[in-house]
């Protein structure tokens, strides 16, 4: 499990150290384990903290360069705990800050894959001052309860890598 605390080994970018700050909201576990493999991966490169959206608030954000956040998919919406979060940041919240979104779902057709938790997060956090980095990706669980497919861990560990070099070069 991961400290909550910054780690070693700070990564700088444009003069200013890499802080990555993770939030996720999990009902069934698979979106925690999913923010915590990415907070993983982004350890060995800068200071990482991890944290549900229950513990967040705006000042948790400002220490932060980038912010990546994940919720599961509920009846392909944000559940109701992310919408009053996410409503509540004023408006500024993330200028000057670089964010990545992703989400837990069970497979969508292509019809309906628009309608992830990943993209409804990006549209709130580039309301409030946010730069999208990478797209949102989605991490598929087994059943509505999960657990998440064999090898989605490896790749939310990759996915991270791709945020991190993409937040280092922008």
């Amino acid at each position: 499990m991961l400290s909550l605390g910054f780690c070693e080994g700070e990564r700088k970018v444009g003069g200013d150290s890499m802080n990555a700050l993770v939030v996720y909201y999990s009902r069934f576990g698979n979106t925690r384990r999913v923010a915590e493999a990415i907070a993983d991966s982004m350890e060995s490169r800068g200071a990482v903290r991890v944290m549900s959206t229950d513990e967040l608030t705006p000042s948790d954000l400002k220490g932060s360069n980038l912010v990546v956040m994940g919720s599961p998919t509920h009846r392909m919406r944000l559940p109701e705990a992310v919408q009053s979060l996410l409503k509540a940041l004023p408006k500024e919240t993330l200028r000057g800050k670089s964010f990545a979104a992703f989400d837990t779902s069970y497979r969508l057709s292509a019809l309906l894959a628009s309608f992830t938790a990943a993209r409804k997060l990006a549209r709130a956090l580039r309301r409030v001052g946010g730069r999208q980095v990478v797209p949102g990706e989605t991490f598929l669980v087994v059943e509505r309860e999960g657990p998440l497919y064999d090898g989605e861990i490896e790749r939310a560990m990759a996915w991270a890598e791709s945020v991190w070099r993409e937040t280092s070069e922008s």
